[in-house]
């Protein structure tokens, strides 16, 4: 087949190229045709069935005329000087001495190309290299449009050319069957023969090839019935018994044997299993395999190839390589073959290579053959039946690379396709084999397999169960298979139903059980959970102890009380087997479907002692790293208490600064709430509360409003188990102020009376202090000021009292910004003064950030715009340091006013926007608002400005 895509792209680039097997055709380089009419199409014609020959004018004139004119010769230079006129400039048509010669190149005459590739196949056969010989006597054959210069009149030797050609078709189509039946393939020419025969009855060797077609494809009657036709015929019409070769072939064939000088029969066969008719999805990954295959018109590859499919149980790996497999057979002509490796069975031990080697040498082997006694001689045996063939194997379910080395396939251009639970790095590291791991389908790939199995009108009856169906399935094909079996079984089940015992993670498993082992969910996980070292299984189960949807790598390696570098290395076997994911670095995650099954292991396979430990480590893990980023975050945070030491194989990540506690805090959110769920479930009363506490500055920060009351409401139930007056008190007051901060104003002051009861009760005036001072906050937030100032005054009080220099300094400042609020800018200013040399003189860097936005604000009311614009810079790059960026959001927001007074509009334009994403982000839609309208506003100011503003600003106006 190459020669002929080299052939075609040389003919594009000849300046002309001619046809004549088939009608008389003639094209220029951009492909137009040249047409030619009556007596110089036919002169034409004589010249290319004669190329690169000398041809008489007499012969011409013979091949032109039955009868010539008496102006024949004279016709005839005409003729040919209309033909120079019409081919291009480059065309050889020369006068020789007697007649004229076209001289042509192998790229311009289709008859010259047709006669080299046949050249070429003769050679291929010669050396026994049979299947490059078929691809060229297929090359040669698919030349052929008609007869040679069908539909131009000739006569005379033209007549006997074309004669001649056509003989030389014949037996090209008899060598392509020959070659054919040599290859093993007597099924694919037995048509082409019987119209053969049809046409041409007289040639015994087609007659013959005709019966050994119809005896190796196992049709012995067919056979004999063509051997009786053949003698009929020969003795009709020519008085002859058929020849001494077909005589003995019929006597062979009577006698249910093939005569030993022929080759042994290569039936190719399709092994594969049926393909999945709703197979869905997957358009990349197929893509991926196909880049592996040269494209059709090129040389095969020169190696065989190797592909390892790799990916957790029950993502659709066997469907995936049978679907593909099934998709490309026409690229691996000598056969495509499948062997269940039985890696992962949960009802058989895997099979080894020696059994293996045995059923491919079945499929490979006649009937009958002795199979050799050893693994070396079978492997042996296999190697020498591929050799020289292209063809798949498919390797499904394999388990060890061991199992899988010694029957890849020896010969260039085949393929050995893999599937593996285990992704086989010996075998991409030794072998160059490629990897392609398969993900669980996405949620439109799951919603297009269920309207596959279930039909469009089921599926958009009910979207909503469908939904729930998707995320509860997770993108698993077998986990959608089994739902969608459930739901065609029970028609008239609705799908709600099956999506409601769906949704209990608890029972989950159950739903998605079968009565067969190889497809029931749970059994599919163990298979995989059954083959792991005892250290990996135990690991697999401590992870089924964590609540969240991922963990990190300090994180984990606490829960199973092991050293982080031992932790990575365990870990990497779970992601190997395609049991955990590392779906970004350091973080890793197991399908929500293989997270239930962990989570059951671990009450099977864990003792109560062993979870309680492996919990309590995690729990001691998320709380001292929590309290030593928030002690980071807020050096300064009032009512710090300090942890009990971590238990025993804990080992708390220390964050090197703000910066690193804020991204740790980022990163593990999800996690800590999930942790403090699981201090509640295991009674660890103390912890649950403390999370609260070290949860509370970042939340705040990243304007976690709901968060931060679900948190305190979660540690005052905690706290109804402890006897301590003051936590009690504490988680009243914290729990007044997260309502506070979300709104809930008649709850925060029902929890700030609680609090400042029991202080009271007990005498506490630090806790007096913070509780007057967070109920100042909840009546500024409500802009009620006055009581504001009532509550901040007392709290300044208190603060002094107690020698609480960072207190009072807040105090004041808070005092300073609400006179600011009323307009009584003098107050305000002598406020904000005394805290800020408070803060500066104790390194409180959060309360002087605070305090420089509200100095900028007086000072911007003052009409002092230069210094309103240095206290804003200031408290701006102080809160970016402490990773602050609710309070950023505002002094931009405060920045942008000052700008736009000053007429710097585009500058306001910018900080504004800055200050409107952080609100976006934070989903604080009544500053979104606040935001818009001033940047709404400048809008009008000048088309020129405005456009040059949202260009620096990145925002659409």
């Amino acid at each position: 087949m190459c020669r002929r895509v080299a052939t075609v792209r040389e003919r594009a680039l000849a300046d002309v190229t001619f046809s004549v097997l088939g009608p008389v055709r003639v094209c220029g380089r951009d492909g137009r045709q040249i047409h030619l009419g009556g007596k110089p199409r036919a002169v034409l014609a004589s010249l290319l069935l004669n190329v690169n020959t000398q041809v008489s004018r007499e012969w011409l004139v013979d091949a032109l005329w039955d009868d010539p004119p008496v102006s024949a010769i004279s016709n005839l230079h005409n003729y040919i000087a209309g033909l120079r006129r019409a081919l291009p400039s480059g065309t050889k048509l020369l006068t020789k001495e007697t007649g004229y010669l076209l001289e042509a190149c192998l790229e311009e005459v289709d008859l010259l190309e047709f006669e080299q590739v046949v050249r070429l196949a003769h050679e291929r056969a010669a050396r026994e290299d049979v299947r490059a010989a078929v691809d060229q006597f297929e090359t040669a054959l698919s030349m052929w449009r008609g007869k040679p210069a069908e539909g131009t009149k000739l006569a005379g030797p033209m007549l006997a050319r074309v004669s001649e050609l056509e003989e030389r078709l014949a037996a090209v189509k008899l060598d392509w069957a020959e070659a054919k039946l040599a290859l093993g393939q007597p099924a694919q020419v037995i048509e082409e023969l019987r119209r053969f025969v049809a046409v041409q009855p007289l040639r015994e060797r087609a007659w013959r090839l005709l019966m050994l077609a119809y005896s190796r494809s196992g049709q012995r009657d067919k056979a004999l019935e063509t051997f009786h036709q053949a003698r009929s015929i020969l003795v009709e019409e020519l008085g002859l018994e058929p020849a001494e070769k077909l005589q003995q072939l019929h006597a062979a064939v009577l006698a249910g044997t093939m005569p030993v000088s022929e080759p042994a029969s290569w039936t190719p066969t399709c092994q594969l299993p049926s393909d999945v008719n709703h197979f869905s999805g997957r358009e990349a990954e197929l893509a991926a395999l196909d880049a592996l295959i040269p494209p059709r018109d090129d040389e095969p590859s020169h190696t065989t190839m190797t592909c390892v499919i790799s990916g957790t149980g029950g993502v659709g790996k066997t469907s995936f390589a049978v679907r593909w497999a099934h998709r490309v057979r026409d690229r691996f002509p000598d056969g495509q073959f499948y062997v269940d490796l039985r890696g992962f069975s949960p009802a058989a031990p895997p099979m080894p290579a020696t059994e293996a080697v045995r059923i491919l040498l079945g499929l490979l082997l006649p009937p009958h053959h002795r199979m050799p006694s050893t693994f070396d001689e079978q492997i042996g045996l296999y190697r020498a039946l591929l050799t020289g063939r292209r063809v798949l194997i498919l390797l499904d379910n394999a388990r060890e690379p061991d199992q899988v080395r010694p029957l890849l396939p020896p010969s260039p251009g085949s393929l050995a396709l893999v599937t593996s639970r285990t992704a086989f790095t010996g075998l991409i590291a030794a072998e160059g084999a490629h990897l392609l791991p398969l993900a669980p389908l996405s949620e439109a790939q799951a919603g297009e397999l269920l309207i596959r199995r279930l039909g469009e009108d089921r599926v958009s009856a009910e979207r909503e169960a469908v939904r729930v169906i998707i995320r509860t399935c997770a993108g698993l094909p077998l986990a959608l298979g089994i739902v969608a079996a459930r739901a065609i079984i029970n028609a008239g089940l609705p799908l709600a139903a099956l999506a409601e015992e769906l949704q209990a993670e608890t029972t989950r498993l159950d739903a998605l059980q079968t009565d067969e082992l190889s497809t029931d969910l749970r059994e599919v996980f163990g298979a995989s959970y059954n083959v792991l070292a005892a250290v990996t299984a135990e690991i697999f189960v401590h992870l089924g102890l964590a609540l969240g949807h991922d963990i990190s790598l300090p994180a984990a390696a606490c829960l199973i009380g092991r050293p982080i570098a031992r932790t990575r290395t365990l870990l990497r076997a779970l992601e190997s087997a395609h049991l955990l994911h590392q779906h970004v670095p350091g973080r890793y995650r197991m399908h929500d479907l293989v997270r239930l099954y962990a989570i059951e292991r671990a009450q099977l396979d864990l003792s109560a002692d062993d979870r309680t430990a492996a919990v309590r480590r995690l729990v001691d893990f998320y709380l001292h790293t929590s309290h030593e980023a928030d002690r980071l975050l807020s050096p300064h945070r009032r009512g710090v208490f300090d942890l009990d030491a971590p238990g025993p194989g804990c080992h708390p990540h220390a964050p090197a600064d703000a910066a690193a506690a804020q991204a740790w805090f980022m990163a593990e959110h999800s996690c800590l709430l999930d942790a403090q769920r699981l201090a509640v479930e295991q009674d660890l009363h103390v912890a649950a509360w403390q999370f609260a506490w070290t949860l509370d500055t970042f939340q705040l920060r990243q304007n976690l409003l709901q968060n931060g009351v679900s948190t305190w409401w979660t540690a005052f139930s905690a706290v109804e188990h402890l006897k301590d007056p003051a936590v009690h008190a504490l988680v009243r007051q914290m729990l007044g102020r997260a309502c506070a901060r979300a709104g809930h104003h008649a709850e925060s002051l029902a929890q700030f009376a609680e609090a400042l009861a029991l202080y009271e009760r007990s005498g506490d005036l630090v806790g007096q202090a913070h509780v007057r001072h967070s109920l100042a906050i909840a009546w500024e937030d409500r802009e009620e000021h006055e009581q504001a100032l009532f509550h901040f005054e007392r709290a300044l009080r208190l603060y002094k009292d107690l020698g609480d220099a960072v207190g009072e300094a807040n105090a004041l400042n808070s005092l300073g910004w609400n006179h600011a609020v009323l307009a009584d800018f003098a107050e305000a200013q002598r406020h904000c003064e005394q805290a800020l040399v408070l803060q500066r003189r104790h390194g409180d860097l959060v309360g002087e950030a605070a305090t420089l936005d509200s100095l900028g604000y007086i000072a911007h009311n003052l009409g002092h715009l230069a210094r309103a614009l240095s206290c804003y810079h200031h408290a701006l790059t102080l809160r970016r340091e402490n990773g602050n960026a609710g309070q950023e959001a505002e002094t931009l927001f405060h920045l942008g006013d000052t700008h736009y007074a000053l007429g710097q509009h585009a500058e306001a334009a910018r900080v504004w926007g800055q200050a409107l994403a952080i609100y976006q982000a934070q989903h604080r839609t009544a500053k979104e608002r606040h935001v818009q309208a001033r940047l709404d506003a400048l809008g009008v100011l000048g088309k020129t400005s405005k456009g040059k503003v949202f260009d620096g600003m990145g925002l659409n106006p």
